[in-house]
Parts: C-alpha cells; structure tokens; sequence
C-alpha cells in the first residue's frame, strides 16, 4: 500500500518536479544574462558620451588659440581637464592649397586649415574624432 495514493492525497510527481525547476533555471538564467548585457553596454554607452564630451571640449580648445601660418599642430589640451587614462590629442592639420586640404603647407599661405581631434578612452574602444576648420581673421 505504499505506493499507492488514497484518494483524499493530492500531489506532484518527481518528474513534474523536475521539469518546473528546469523551466525556473533556464528563466533565471534568461534574466542573469540580460543584466549582463545591460551592464556591458551601459559601460560603453558611458565611454562614448564621454568620449564626444571630450572631443568637443578639446575642439573648442583648439578654436580658441590664435592661427599659426603653416601649424603642424595645435594643444586640444589647453585649458581641458582630462579624465583618468583618457588621451586628447591632434592627428593632423591640413592647409588649404586653393582647391583641397593638403599635409603641405602652400605658399603663400591660404589661411584655411582643417584640424582633426582625436579623444580616447583608456581602453581605446570608445574613439571620437572632430575637424575643425580654422580661419585667419583678415
């Protein structure tokens, strides 16, 4: 009489047992790794709106420093505090030669230039990068 049930005895199986803790492992598990997404891409959301934070703040930097005839650089630092690791730096200063933006400087000088900014995480995932034009004032 052990293995049988009486009729006034209402339960579940081993088995339905079973398959409702599996159904609630695999669910747990579903939601664990959507927090980890979640978490993973907040942090790179994060370095990038820094990074455009950044980049804009070393752009205003170099519009604000006087023209240099023929630059081959200009400090995006100047008066920019920077974040832990972060870097902020120019990768390159074409001039104006009459029709394009050239690394050479022509001569005479055009007083056009097209600046680029570089901002960096320390990790280097998140990059930003602006131009900048600068014009000497007549």
């Amino acid at each position: 009489m052990k293995g049988r049930r009486c009729r006034g005895q209402a339960g579940e199986t081993l088995v339905e047992l079973l398959i409702t803790v599996s159904i609630l492992g695999i669910a747990v598990v579903a939601i664990l790794a959507g927090l980890g997404t979640a978490v993973r891409l907040s942090g790179t959301h994060r370095a990038q709106a820094n990074a455009e934070t950044i980049v804009a703040a070393g752009a205003e930097s170099v519009k604000k420093q006087s023209y240099v005839d023929c630059a081959s650089t200009y400090s995006p630092t100047d008066g920019v505090t920077l974040p832990n690791g972060w870097s902020l730096t120019v990768t390159s200063v074409k001039k104006w030669n009459g029709t394009s933006f050239v690394t050479s400087c022509p001569s005479p000088d055009q007083r056009l230039q097209l600046v680029t900014v570089r901002a960096a995480s320390p990790s280097g995932q998140s990059v930003e990068l602006v131009d900048v034009v600068k014009r000497k004032p007549t």
